[in-house]
């Protein structure tokens, strides 16, 4: 069983990694293009892709310890196998199992040949019900079984080669029934997929919800609190980046420094850009006060948006007077515990009003600002 778990759980570590490092390239393309994100885009890229690296590494895991592997395979191996069907003669050896009785069926349960085949029909199931999602009206279910004996072919060439060269002697066998079970697991994955797909949005209606967001005038709730996402991130790394030039001036600086590069992006920035932000530009986005009162707008909001982020900031500054005053230390406690509560306050404030479809974040209210979506920005 580790053989099996150990190569899933590796596949789930590096999707992991790669969700990590392509989360805000991806949210920036959704958001540029059609001007929301889809959960169900996500779902099916990110799974696609855990599926892809998880039938790969269970192909070429576990791996030899050394690149030099030759001494270890005894003398005579065969690393080619072109016996159709030869594990029905490997279940019929190792069970009892009578093909006329179906009662001596439960003997598969004890075969090693029969996991083995079982196995290599599941690994590229899956394969067949992402074919019928994406090509189900370009492709039937014989196409479905030459892309499946393709990738199949792939990995038995993948394995007879030892990784294409990377060891010196090939540590697994080619074997025509993987070609056989591997094929016919994706007809089935193709032709069963229905039963999985029921849960999952059509293409056709995720194209038609691309279609009716792209052509909204005001820019969505969650296109809103990414743009000021955005400028936070844009104004940190540019704070940074001017600090680093410094000789660690102090916390103190630093978050004076913060609060007026924030400024410059969340107010000086709009207003001389007639509404629009470094983070807005991004996402394809103009911010216009709704009283025309643009220096008034853009300031409260920024003060509201500012304010938790300065609470994050006073345990910081604060954190090196700590130490045997009892009081000190209970007012550092008392500004972490009040910031952490405004956070988590400011964070069900946020869901509750997206599930409840609210088309405009609590600063960009509060700044009297309407947020449209600018479908000419190429």
């Amino acid at each position: 069983m580790q053989a099996y778990v150990m190569p899933i759980l590796i596949a789930v570590i590096i999707c992991f990694f790669i969700a990590f490092l392509l989360t805000l390239p991806w949210t920036i393309y959704q958001y540029r293009k059609y001007g929301y994100f889809s959960f169900w885009k996500t779902f099916l890229i990110l799974s696609f892709i855990l599926y892809g690296l998880s039938a790969c590494f269970l192909v070429v895991f576990p791996i030899p310890s050394v690149r030099n592997n030759c001494v270890a395979i005894e003398p005579g191996a065969t690393f080619t196998q072109l016996r159709p069907f030869q594990f029905l003669r490997d279940i019929k050896r190792e069970t009892s199992v009578n093909w006329a009785v179906p009662s001596s069926y439960i003997d598969l349960l004890t075969a090693r040949a029969f996991y083995q085949m079982f196995f290599n029909i599941l690994l590229l199931f899956p394969l067949g019900v992402y074919l019928r999602y994406f090509f189900k009206k370009k492709m039937g279910w014989i196409f479905a079984a030459l892309i499946g004996f393709c990738v199949s072919l792939f990995f038995e060439f993948t394995q007879r080669t030892a990784i294409f060269g990377l060891f010196k002697c090939p540590y697994r066998i080619f074997d025509v029934d993987d070609l056989i079970t591997n094929t016919f697991g994706t007809v089935l994955g193709f032709l069963f997929a229905p039963m999985f797909l029921a849960l999952i949005p059509s293409r056709k209606t995720l194209e038609e919800q691309n279609h009716f967001f792209n052509k909204q005038k005001i820019a969505t709730f969650g296109a809103q609190l990414f743009e000021v996402i955005l400028n936070i991130i844009f104004a940190r790394a540019i704070t940074n980046f001017i600090f680093g030039l410094f000789k660690r001036p102090g916390v103190i600086i630093e978050e004076v420094l913060f609060a007026i590069v924030f400024f410059i992006l969340m107010v000086i920035i709009p207003v001389s850009w007639k509404g629009t932000t470094i983070g807005s530009k991004v996402v394809r986005m103009k911010l216009l006060p709704v009283k025309g009162n643009w220096w008034g707008s853009f300031i409260r909001r920024y003060i509201i948006v500012y304010m938790p982020l300065l609470g994050s900031a006073l345990p910081r500054i604060f954190s090196k007077y700590m130490g045997n005053d009892l009081l000190v230390n209970l007012f550092v406690i008392g500004v972490v515990f009040l910031s952490g509560v405004l956070w988590v306050i400011i964070f069900f404030h946020i869901v509750i009003r997206w599930i409840k479809k609210d088309k405009v974040p609590y600063f960009n209210r509060f700044g009297q600002i309407q947020a449209i979506r600018n479908n000419d920005d190429n």
